[in-house]
């Protein structure tokens, strides 16, 4: 049987107000199902990392105002506890394969009769498979929700320890970005309601967003835009700084109730079709400066061998196509 992993659904849960969707990974993301959390409020994520660590008999020790970085060590320990319950509920799924009614079972059938693992699953076990091999197949075949994060770019607060300002890096969204930076989660940011070029400019201090030696990603960027104007603007913006944006989601002004975008107010229709039309100009333009950045940093840091690996590599990254 081929090593391959294939998609499981064929949809997500987008981040929901605050609170909404803070905790969906922990109740979706074992059964393949993709969701995002709000990254705005640390008080709240830090209540819920007291619930869920009792719930599910976790260290905890609580993080104070006090602390130095107390805002992003929150965000940091709560993303980590997600991380570390979701896995613990997948692999107590993928051991569930014998049971009748079990997780297992229930994951098999929350799944589309097209997903192209289901029809894999389908012709294993009609050859008669034992229980051991089908927790093999689970094990290689199985995956994950992705446990996604959002920031909205311009909720960046500043903010005072000991009744003295703090550096821009602490603000609101430089915190919940290094939050997330530091966490123990391979996943996507996504960036929504608006252009923030000072946060943007913090991405390229953080090492997570550049490709390893194998041209992966451990931590993507997808990017909420309102129109093609938008996503070009922006994707070039995060590319000079040697940050590639990963995917593309489009919300215009008619078609999302939660912001105001100031654009012509086009109709998804429109919108969408411009980028049907320009997708490749989109993915060559920002390629081009994509490129040039880290041809840069590597003049800068000429023994710096991890970026000029980057610059080798990147051609790996560029067959990630851009999906809207």
């Amino acid at each position: 049987m081929s090593n391959k992993i294939f998609n499981t659904h064929s949809f997500h849960i987008p981040v929901m107000g605050i609170g909404f969707t803070i905790d969906s990974p922990i109740k979706v993301a074992a059964y393949g199902i993709s969701s995002t959390i709000s990254l705005v409020d640390d008080v709240l994520m830090e209540k819920l990392r007291a619930f869920y660590s009792e719930k599910f008999s976790l260290p905890f020790e609580t993080i104070t105002n006090k602390v130095n970085d107390s805002r992003a060590k929150r965000i940091t320990a709560y993303l980590n506890m997600v991380d570390q319950i979701v896995k613990n509920k997948f692999e107590q799924l993928k051991q569930s394969v014998a049971e009748k009614g079990g997780e297992f079972e229930k994951y098999m059938n929350m799944l589309p009769d097209y997903a192209e693992i289901k029809k894999q699953f389908n012709s294993f076990i009609d050859n008669n498979k034992t229980i051991e091999e089908i927790k093999n197949w689970a094990n290689t075949h199985l995956q994950m929700g992705s446990i996604d994060v959002n920031i909205m770019t311009k909720l960046d607060k500043e903010n005072k320890f000991n009744n003295e300002k703090l550096p821009v890096i602490y603000n609101d969204a430089h915190a919940a970005l290094r939050g997330f930076a530091n966490s123990n989660l391979h996943s996507s940011i996504v960036l929504s309601a608006g252009m923030n070029p000072r946060l943007y400019a913090y991405f390229e201090q953080l090492d997570n967003f550049f490709p390893d030696q194998n041209g992966n990603l451990e931590k993507k960027v997808i990017l909420k835009i309102s129109d093609y104007r938008s996503a070009l603007i922006q994707g070039k913006f995060l590319a000079k700084k040697g940050i590639w944006i990963s995917e593309y989601r489009v919300e215009s002004g008619l078609n999302c109730g939660g912001h105001a975008f100031g654009s012509d107010a086009s109709l998804m229709g429109p919108i969408l079709e411009e980028f049907k039309q320009n997708k490749p100009e989109l993915i060559n333009a920002i390629h081009q400066v994509y490129v040039a950045a880290l041809a840069e940093k590597i003049s800068l840091f000429q023994q710096n061998h991890y970026l000029l690996n980057l610059l080798h590599k990147v051609e790996l990254v560029l067959q990630r196509n851009i999906s809207f």
